[in-house]
Parts: structure tokens; sequence; C-alpha cells
């Protein structure tokens, strides 16, 4: 298999020397510990090909006319971008177990994509680390952000001057890279200064803290996928919001003014869409009272969002929150084990207090799932824990070396004329609430809500 791999590099690596100026682009590599038989190459939201893995879990495509910039794979739940040039000839090689960690490149163009990906999780720590400094007055806490652009920009002067002729697309969207993390960070520092300090209001900040916002856009299309820079613009919209709420006791609704902060300033039709979605979603998420959706919110989004697939997504969300009704009888619903054993989720209930959480690793890692449904399982050992699996096959279960890890006799499918079905049209995975005497108590959570710890010790 490595010599097959060798084999195609090289092919590449010599091929696309040969003429810089029409030669055809390569994008290929291998998968280890493959989840699909394939992987999505996207611009921006839009898949470009669907890249079909061949025995060897290998994959290949020809680009003969490609436009330079930022891309992106994806594989099973999880993706990470590339930047290509007309004549690149990358080829990636992971383990889906450690999907970024594992990632290499090689071939023509994958130095500057091991320079990204080796920027990318640096941010990561980088911004884990920065949370500790929060409680840092304005002035100590720029120094900390001046500290970490100093060293950032030393790594990639370094690169550029080590590295042959690197475009200007390149080194711009390199500095993109950098600076917007640590523009994100100054934009949430208010919020969070804030409820480190116990403070009841927001600290004043010069008004040279954000001077950066004079160079840069909230509209640069060819961003709109790139999520340091998405997060940045979530962030400075939260941020505005945050303050209008601070200034003016009437608008109090953060979700409302992020929403028509985003009607404000965003342009990009696309990107405003995308922008919409996420807020009003992450405030669902976040409610804390079990399936509420905040309805003016709803209202601003159903009247500006241009994007029917999301509008339907969005309405499909509500309608399935209403068919699980808060303080009644769960609706009985078939599930199938995976020893194709036919049963219903009351059968399998039979009053006891339990959690039923439906999941996807479209949604999240499987990972994650594993560990936080073994955290819970240990934490409340009396209360029953049932996994339903939304959209994987038993195959798919049985091969993922994460999910051997949770007890299958816990874990259910559901069967084709499953009255489940008719409150998970939205495909957004949730999590019910049950008592002993079968009655719902939250209708729609989620396994990693901060609230749910609170909700089942009180069941416990």
């Amino acid at each position: 298999m490595k010599y097959v791999t060798y084999v195609i590099l090289v092919f590449l690596t010599v091929g696309c020397e040969i003429s810089n100026e029409n030669a055809a682009t390569y994008f290929g590599g291998q998968i280890i510990n493959p989840k699909t038989n394939f992987v999505l190459f996207l611009k921006g939201e839009k898949v470009i090909d669907t890249l079909m893995l061949d025995k060897n879990n290998q994959f290949l495509k020809k680009i003969p006319s490609l436009k330079e910039g930022l891309y992106t794979f994806k594989h099973g739940n999880e993706f990470q971008y590339i930047y290509l040039e007309p004549s690149d000839s990358v080829l990636v090689r992971l383990n889906t177990w450690d999907f970024d960690k594992s990632l290499v490149f090689s071939g023509k163009g994958s130095a500057k994509n091991e320079f990204l990906i080796n920027l990318f999780l640096e941010n990561g720590k980088e911004e884990i680390m920065m949370y500790h400094y929060f409680d840092l007055n304005e002035q100590n806490f720029q120094a900390k952000i001046d500290s970490l652009s100093k060293e950032r920009f030393a790594v990639y002067n370094d690169f550029f001057a080590n590295e042959a002729a690197m475009s200007k697309g390149f080194e711009e969207f390199t500095n993109t890279a950098i600076q917007f993390p640590l523009y994100r960070l100054k934009e949430v520092y208010p919020y969070y200064h804030k409820g480190v300090l116990g403070l009841k209001q927001f600290s004043e900040v010069s008004d040279s803290f954000y001077d950066f916002r004079k160079s840069i856009s909230l509209n640069e299309e060819n961003l709109v996928s790139f999520y340091p820079y998405q997060n940045y613009v979530v962030s400075y919209l939260y941020n505005i919001s945050y303050q209008l709420k601070e200034k003016d006791s009437t608008k109090n609704d953060i979700t409302v003014n992020t929403l028509n902060a985003v009607n404000e300033h965003i342009k990009s039709e696309d990107f405003k869409n995308i922008l919409l979605k996420r807020i009003l979603v992450s405030d669902f998420l976040k409610s804390e009272s079990a399936c509420h959706f905040n309805k003016n919110a709803l209202s601003i989004f159903l009247a500006n969002c241009s994007n029917k697939e999301y509008v339907e997504q969005i309405t499909n969300l509500v309608n399935d929150c209403n068919n699980v009704p808060q303080n009644e009888p769960l609706h009985d619903f078939n599930i199938v084990s995976y020893s194709n054993v036919p049963l219903t989720i009351n059968e399998v209930i039979k009053n006891r207090n339990a959690v039923i959480y439906f999941w996807s690793t479209d949604y999240m890692p499987s990972d994650y799932l594993v560990s936080r449904v073994k955290f819970l399982e240990k934490r409340y050992p009396d209360l029953l824990f049932i996994g339903i699996n939304m959209q994987t096959s038993p195959q798919d279960f049985t091969k993922e070396s994460n999910l051997k890890l949770l007890d299958i006799n816990n874990q259910y499918m559901l069967s084709e004329d499953s009255y489940a079905h008719n409150y998970l049209s939205s495909k957004y995975p949730r999590t019910i609430i049950i008592d002993s005497a079968g009655i719902v108590k939250n209708g729609f959570t989620n396994l990693d809500s901060k609230k749910l710890d609170s909700e089942l010790y009180k069941l416990n």
C-alpha cells in the first residue's frame, strides 16, 4: 500500500512540474480507518465533487482548471481546509481516529498546507490558554495579545523566508489565519472579563482597543466558509449586541439584537443566511427551558433568511419540539436492537428514570459521544441511558472503535415505521429525559448541555 501511494506521488510531482502555466491540479490521498467510502471536496459551502475511495482507501481528483484559494475536504463528520494553487499536486494521509493530529501532506504544495494545519492546531491550544487571562485589565490583556501575535509572526516570517515563491494570495490568507483568532479574543474580552470578575456591567475599554476593526471587512466572500473568520464575525456581532443592551434597557434580548446586527452589517446573502441560522440554533440549544424557541428571534429569521433549505430545517426543528410535549407521557415508539430484535421504547424503559439520547456522528464526534455517555453513566448509575442511532448502519457501529466502547445492550436503531421519526425530521440529535412514570421531563436537550447535569441530579 505504501508503494502504491509512493508511485502516485512521484507521478503527480514530476508530471505537474512539466508545465506550471496550464498543468492540471491534483488532490488525493489515503484515509486510514475510513468512516464512509468517499471524501467530499468543497469550495465554500458548495460540494464540488464526491471522491470515492478505492480498495486501498485511496482517492484522487484531477482539476483541469483550478482557481487559487481555500478549499475544504470532508470525511464523515470531520473536515479540514486545504489551500490549492494551479499545478499543485497535494496528497493527504490521515487516520479518522485522530483526524487533525494525524493529518500529513505530501507532494507539490504540501509545505504551505503543513504550515496551515500546524497553525490551526496551535490556534486551538493558544485560545484555551488565553481564556485564563480574561481577569486582566485592558492593558495587560492587550500585552498578552501582542506577545502572542509577535510569536506567530516570527514563525510566519521564518516560513516565508525559507520557502520558495509563495503566492501573494497565500501570504494574505495566512495573515488572516493568524490575525482573526486574536481579533476574536478581543471581541469576547468585555463579556468574559465581566463574568470572571463578577461585574454588574462591562468595563470601559479605550477606543484604540478596537482599532483593528478599521482594516477589516465583515463581507469577505472568499472567507465565508473559513471558521476563524466566521467565528470572528459572530463574536463581533455578539459584542455590539451586548453593548447595545448595556446602553439601552429596552434592547435586552441578545439574540434579537444579534440577528438585527446581521441584517444591518452583512451584505452577502449567503453569509447572512449562514449567520441567521447559526445564531438562532445556538440560542435554541442554549435555552434554559426545554424545547423553547425565542418567538421574536424566530420571526426575524423567517423574515430575512432566503435559503429555503435553512428555513425548512428550522421549521422542522420547531415541529420536532412540539411533537414531544412537556409533562405528558412519552408516545411509545418502535426500536430494533443490534441483535435485530424488535422492541418498543416502553418495553426497554420498564418504569425507570431514563435518558434517551438520539445520536448521529454527523453532529457529534464518536470519541466525544462515547466519553460523554460513559461519564454520565458513571455519575448517575441509577439512571438508564438509552442510545438510539439516527443514521449509521449496524455494520458501521461494529467497525467504529470508539462506538464499540458503548454497552451495545443499551443501543438501538429505529424501525422504518417508528413514531420517533415524527420528531426527528430536522435531523438534529436530541436527548429526552423521562421519569419512572413515563412522563417527559425534558423533551429536547443535548448531551453537552450545561443544564443537563442539574436536571439529571433532580431526576436521580
